[in-house]
């Protein structure tokens, strides 16, 4: 009898994940609050939010999105540092065609850059270095989950006066570590 009880539990556990997600991918785009968790704390402490917005326009393509950011104030302890969300969820139907879409997103916001495949991160995802954003540069991740797309983007500096940049490996690992959270956040329904 125990065993058939935990198969029943089991059971309504991943109905309950699927019932989030539906069978279609993501019904929804995640709001920023899936963001707000132990990683943001540790790569931007005391951060303020400066972006919490839809990105307008979408609709008529079947998509919606969502783009935040957070920096560190101006009277912060720490040295200046900033991360960026951006999540698209495509597809009015989901399936096959939203997932095409997102990983379209994926490689348009990738290819232009020297990007590096990353596993166990969603469906597919790359990192990449963007050093042509003044004045630190970002480190990204793109990232594919079914029908949504995911990009964290963090900068930080070494400096108070934002003259020198944390080494460029350090700004990816920090949105690797973030897209992982984003990403597992939204698979559970957060935000």
């Amino acid at each position: 009898m125990l065993a058939l009880g935990a198969l029943v539990l089991v059971g309504a556990g991943v109905w309950a994940v699927v019932g989030l997600i539906g069978p279609g991918g993501y019904e929804k785009v995640p709001e920023c609050a899936v963001a707000e968790g132990e990683t943001l704390d540790e790569l931007v402490p005391e951060a303020e939010a400066e972006v919490d917005d839809r990105i307008d326009g979408m609709e008529q393509e079947g998509r919606e999105g969502e783009q935040c950011r957070w920096a560190s104030g101006e009277d912060s302890a720490h040295t200046p540092s900033a991360v960026r969300v951006v999540m698209v969820r495509t597809g009015t139907e989901g399936g096959s065609a939203g997932e095409e879409a997102a990983a379209e997103l994926l490689d348009g916001a990738s290819q232009q850059q020297e990007r590096t495949a990353l596993s166990g991160l969603g469906d597919e995802a790359y990192s990449w270095y963007d050093a042509e954003v003044e004045p630190l540069g970002w480190g990204c991740v793109g990232a594919r989950t079914a029908n949504l797309y995911v990009e964290t983007c963090y900068s930080s500096a070494a400096d108070y006066g934002r003259t020198e940049p944390i080494p460029d490996a350090d700004m990816v690992d920090g949105a690797k570590r973030l897209a992982r959270e984003v990403l597992t956040a939204a698979e559970e329904g957060k935000g």
